[in-house]
């Protein structure tokens, strides 16, 4: 498989390298010289290149799925060595190629594929345009198992731009994903970068194990070859140092010399050499690590690792008292910061994350349709039997009038039942949408809505047991009413997630609410096994947002309560956090301002209020 882990996902196909040396020693179809491409590509990316090359001559006989295979090939190879004009170059005939091949499996793949090779080759404004195409391509076909590796290409994009948390995100989720699908070819990658982020935390406990899986995996399919396995290898060990194994790591590093590598590939070099570095650090020798870190060359490695050296080299330099040669590099640093961001990535980034999400929303909405279709269709079969059996016994009136009665009482019971949630008594979300379109047509905007999540309620199911989890869910139901007073409305909204609509709240009535509801729901729940501690996180917004209204306006209203709700997790839950919009903003209506929250904050057009201070890399994935 042609994967880098820790930097981007391939899409190639792992095997041991092909034995032929020479172009005269090729395979004799292109087929075969395709497949022999794609196992060699990452251990001897110079015989791809060479061997993709024979393919292309015959463009010919090739067809543009064959085509497009070996440009994939050839460019991911010469992003190995670091061919960079040339890589991209290949990036974008096989995007062009692209639009000759029909809507599959394949063109998702190698779209994925074209991404990777410009990620690899530096233009991440490119790789995210192509991730989002892969992403649209992959939705609209119904496949599944090709977002696990978009996922993966998210967090690696989300680590390089230091937000460690949301690509610690990305990578758990690529690991449930996996799990759903049952597909787990990109396990090695998922787990190997999951464990580098969790490294640049310093977490590096909890780093080990996921780390340990990769080496083991790596090591069992040969996927990257000698490069990888040593790659990984040192991440283990340093991993392993920072725990106090400095036995184990030791011997890891033993055999990571013994293959050699480190002294022909620079990138595998500076990695040994931070190594090394740090133990001489921790042993008091600042000045013999920073002479070894002085030994490497900035242009031989790529820009994120020029980032972690000269990050590395300005803590010893300040640790030595040479100030002045500190402030230097940390200068080159932030140059190095503003290049690197200059295409405004993170705005490109956010809004493909934003797609991902609003995905999921889709999909919960168009299960939610169909099931109310379903519903609708058993009540009118009903209905139809009803009125048979009424004019069956029209002879008999009184009995008609009975059977007449009889029917109101169930169509009754039956909408009731279609409008509240079967467990918790409160309304379903086919009631509490009707009753969002009906105070937005108003146009008025002093309403509030408060979405209200359980924290970690897997895990009270998962100790207590699914009987106990909804019974706290019943419980928490029934004090979000009292919390809501007579002039209040609440939905069950999906899974542990509620809904409390206020009207005529105001911004302080909201604040007011969304604290009573965090200190009444935090308090514990009486079980039969004892009581059961539970916390809630808030996001709340008015409704509908000025400029909005209609039937269609509390939908950027939820969305910016979404965010707001996503503030509050990201604090460190048992909080809440809301945006309360009190004037049209000019060229944001409702539904842009409900999606790109983010980017309206980074300009100053709305403000989050929340009931702890958020810290700043929190506050920046509104």
């Amino acid at each position: 498989m042609g994967l880098v882990l820790g930097l981007v996902l391939g899409v190639g196909a792992g095997g041991a390298r092909a034995e032929a040396d020479s172009p005269a020693a090729f395979p004799l179809t292109p087929v075969e010289r395709l497949s022999a491409c794609a196992a060699v590509e990452d251990q001897d990316p110079a015989h791809a290149v060479a061997l993709a090359d024979s393919v292309l001559e015959e463009s010919a006989q090739l067809s543009p799925l064959q085509r497009a295979e070996a440009l994939g090939c050839r460019g991911w190879a010469r992003a190995t060595l670091a061919a960079r004009d040339e890589a991209r170059r290949d990036a974008h005939a096989l995007r062009s190629l692209l639009a000759q091949l029909p809507p599959t499996a394949d063109r998702v793949r190698l779209t994925r594929r074209s991404g990777g090779i410009l990620h690899r080759s530096g233009d991440r404004v490119g790789a995210v345009e192509l991730y989002a195409q892969a992403l649209s391509d992959s939705e609209a076909q119904g496949l599944e198992a090709e977002r696990i590796p978009l996922l993966v290409n998210l967090g690696v994009l989300h680590s390089e731009f230091e937000e460690h948390e949301r690509a610690r995100v990305n990578y758990e989720q690529a690991l449930a994903l996996m799990d759903r699908v049952g597909d787990h070819r990109h396990e090695a990658p998922v787990r190997f970068n999951l464990g580098l982020n969790l490294t640049g935390q310093a977490r590096f406990a909890e780093a080990v194990p996921h780390l340990r899986r990769t080496l083991a995996l790596v090591r069992d399919t040969g996927v990257g070859g000698p490069g990888q396995e040593a790659a990984v290898a040192m991440a283990l060990a340093n991993a392993l140092q920072q725990t106090g194994d400095s036995g184990a790591a030791e011997a890891l590093l033993a055999e990571v010399d013994a293959l050699g590598l480190p002294q022909r590939d620079p990138a595998l070099r500076l990695q040994r050499l931070s190594i090394d570095a740090a133990r001489l650090e921790s042993a008091g020798d600042v000045a013999g690590a920073l002479a070894l870190l002085d030994g490497v060359a900035l242009h031989e490695v790529n820009e994120i690792q020029q980032w972690s050296l000269l990050s590395q080299r300005a803590a010893l330099l300040e640790r030595l008292g040479r100030f002045a040669e500190a402030a230097a590099v940390l200068r080159q640093i932030n140059e190095l910061r503003e290049t690197y961001l200059r295409h405004r990535n993170h705005e490109r980034l956010a809004a493909l994350e934003t797609h991902l999400r609003d995905r999921e929303q889709r999909v919960e909405l168009e299960r939610l349709q169909v099931a109310a279709d379903a519903q609708a269709r058993q009540l009118a079969e009903r209905m139809r039997l009803q009125w048979l059996t009424a004019l069956g016994a029209g002879l008999l009136l009184l009995l008609g009038g009975a059977v007449l009665l009889w029917q109101r009482r169930v169509n009754r019971r039956l909408d009731r039942a279609s409008r509240t949630d079967a467990l918790t008594g409160v309304s379903n979300r086919r009631d509490m949408v009707e009753y969002l379109r009906e105070l937005s047509s108003d146009g008025r905007s002093d309403a509030a809505v408060l979405l209200v999540d359980v924290d970690l309620f897997k895990r009270i199911n998962d100790q207590h047991g699914h009987d106990v989890g909804d019974a706290v869910l019943v419980e928490l139901a029934r004090r979000l009413g009292e919390c809501a007073g007579a002039d209040g409305r609440v939905a069950r909204w999906g899974g542990e997630e509620f809904l409390l609509v206020l009207p005529e709240a105001g911004v302080g009535g909201a604040r007011e609410l969304a604290e009573r509801v965090r200190q009444r729901l935090g308090e514990p729940v009486p079980g039969p096994r004892g009581s059961v501690q539970t916390h809630v996180s808030i996001g709340f917004c008015n409704l509908p947002l000025p400029g909005g209204g209609g039937d269609a306006g509390w939908h950027g209203s939820l969305q910016l309560a979404d965010a707001a709700l996503y503030l509050a997790k990201h604090a460190g839950r048992d909080a809440w956090a809301g945006y309360w919009v009190a004037e049209p903003l000019l060229d944001w209506p409702p539904e842009r301002l409900g999606r790109e929250s983010r980017l309206a904050r980074s300009l100053g057009l709305i403000q989050p209020l929340s009931s702890r201070p958020l810290r700043e890399e929190l506050a920046a994935v509104g």
